[in-house]
C-alpha cells in the first residue's frame, strides 16, 4: 500500500510576520499613529496658489538675503497655523539676534517668554542656539505628547545654531568646524518623521551661502541659495522657498505712475519676490510676487486687499471706468447676494476699495475662500 507523503506544515504569512514585527517594534516606527493633514495659509492669495493651498506638516525651509522677508512669512503663517490648526501652539527659536518689539507687533502673534504663560494659541519664545538643547527641546515636545497639541515651530535660524562643544573652543578652532551641514543632518534624522507624521510644522529660516544646482538636467546652478544644513536640508524640506533681493522696481508707491519722491510720493510697500527651489507639488522654480504694505500691525503686513482687487480685474469681475471709478460685474454681485454680504455696484479709487475691505470683513473674507477655492481647483 502507497504511503500517502505528509504534506509540511505552513509558515506565517507576510502579513503574519510583519504585524508580529510591527507589534514587537511598536516603539521604533510610526505606523501605527494617525496621519494629520491640513493646509496653512501664507496669507497670500497669490503665493498659496503656488503652494497647492497652503503650507503642510512637515518641513519648510526659508532662504535668501538679509531683509528678503523670510521671518515676516514665517511668523505668518504661524498666525495662520494658529488660528486655523485645533490645539495647537508656537515655540519660536530665537536663535539670533532678532525678533524685536516692532517685528511682534506687527506679526499678530502673541508671543510669551514666561513658560507659564504658553497656551494654546499662543507662542512662546526659546531664546537658545545651542544646538543640543533646542534638539532635546523639540524631541521633548515631539516625542511626549499627551494633550496631542499641534506645534509650529519657527527656528530663526539655522545659521545661529553653534554646538555646546564648540562654545568652548577657541576663536581659530572654532572656525574649522563643519557647523551646519552636521549638524541639521543629524537634526532631521531624528526629528523629521514624528514632526510630520503626528502633524507639526517647522519653519527654518536660513540666509544665501553657496549655489546648489537643484536642477539636474542644467549645467549651472538656477539660482543662489542656502547652504547652511547642506544637503540634509535640502532632503527633507517639503518646500524651499527662496526670498530674492528687493529693487527700485518692486516698490509700491503712493502714486504708482509717478517718481519717487520722499515727500510728494512715498514708497507705502514692495512686491516680495520668492523662487520655489523645491516643491512637491510639481512648482519648482515658480516665481512669486506678493504685495507688502507698510504700517501695519497685528499680522496684515500682506496686502491681502491689494490682491483681491487683481484677482477680481483678472477674473474680469471688476473693470476700470471714467474718473478712476471701479464698476464690479453682475455675476460679482450676485455671488457676494447669494452669500448675503454687502457689496457695492462701484467705487471710485483702489483706495476706498482698500478701505471698504477692511470695514467689510465678511466681503474680505469670502472673496479670499471664493478665489482660493478657484485657483487651487485649477
Amino acid at each position: 500500500m502507497a504511503r500517502t507523503k505528509k504534506e509540511a506544515p505552513k509558515g506565517l504569512s507576510p502579513n503574519d510576520l510583519i504585524k508580529s514585527f510591527l507589534k514587537n517594534t511598536e516603539n521604533d516606527h510610526y505606523n501605527f499613529e494617525k496621519e494629520h493633514d491640513y493646509k496653512v495659509s501664507s496669507g497670500s492669495l497669490i503665493l498659496d496658489f503656488e503652494l497647492g493651498g497652503g503650507l503642510g506638516p512637515g518641513l519648510h525651509r526659508f532662504t535668501g538675503i538679509n531683509e528678503g522677508g523670510k521671518t515676516s512669512e514665517a511668523l505668518e503663517v504661524m498666525k495662520n497655523f494658529l488660528q486655523t490648526v485645533p490645539n495647537s501652539r508656537g515655540f519660536y527659536i530665537k536663535a539670533e539676534g532678532r525678533l524685536g518689539k516692532e517685528m511682534r507687533q506687527r506679526s499678530g502673534i502673541d508671543f510669551v517668554f514666561n513658560e507659564d504663560e504658553w497656551k494654546e494659541g499662543n507662542c512662546f519664545v526659546f531664546e537658545c542656539n545651542i544646538y543640543e538643547t533646542v534638539v532635546e527641546a523639540l524631541r521633548l515636545l515631539v516625542g511626549k505628547n499627551a494633550d496631542d497639541t499641534r506645534y509650529c515651530f519657527i527656528l530663526d535660524s539655522v545659521d545661529g545654531l553653534i554646538s555646546r562643544g564648540d562654545t568652548l573652543k577657541t576663536f581659530e578652532e572654532s572656525r574649522k568646524v563643519a557647523g551646519g551641514a552636521v549638524i541639521a543632518a543629524d537634526f532631521m534624522k531624528r526629528v523629521s518623521i514624528g514632526m510630520a507624521k503626528r502633524g507639526h510644522m517647522a519653519l527654518f529660516v536660513s540666509q544665501v551661502r553657496a549655489d546648489i544646482q537643484l536642477d539636474p538636467y542644467s549645467k549651472a546652478p538656477i539660482r543662489q541659495t542656502t547652504a547652511t544644513g547642506g544637503n540634509a536640508l535640502l532632503h527633507f524640506a517639503n518646500f524651499i522657498l527662496e526670498f530674492e533681493p528687493r529693487f527700485k522696481k518692486d516698490w509700491i508707491l503712493e502714486k504708482p505712475n509717478d517718481k519717487h519722491d520722499p515727500e510728494k510720493n512715498k514708497i507705502i510697500g514692495h512686491y516680495a519676490k520668492i523662487t520655489v527651489k523645491k516643491s512637491p507639488n510639481e512648482k519648482t522654480n515658480a516665481v512669486v510676487k506678493y504685495p507688502v504694505l507698510y504700517g501695519r500691525k497685528g499680522g496684515k503686513s500682506i496686502w491681502i486687499e491689494k490682491e483681491i482687487l487683481d484677482m477680481l480685474f483678472l477674473w474680469e469681475f471688476a473693470h476700470r471706468k471714467g474718473a478712476g471709478w471701479i464698476e464690479f460685474d453682475p455675476e460679482l454681485l450676485n455671488i457676494m447676494s447669494e452669500a448675503q454680504v454687502e457689496f457695492p455696484e462701484k467705487i471710485q479709487g483702489e483706495n476706498q476699495f482698500d478701505k471698504f475691505l477692511e470695514e467689510n470683513p465678511a466681503a474680505k473674507e469670502h472673496l479670499v475662500d471664493y478665489f482660493k477655492k478657484m485657483v487651487i481647483s485649477l
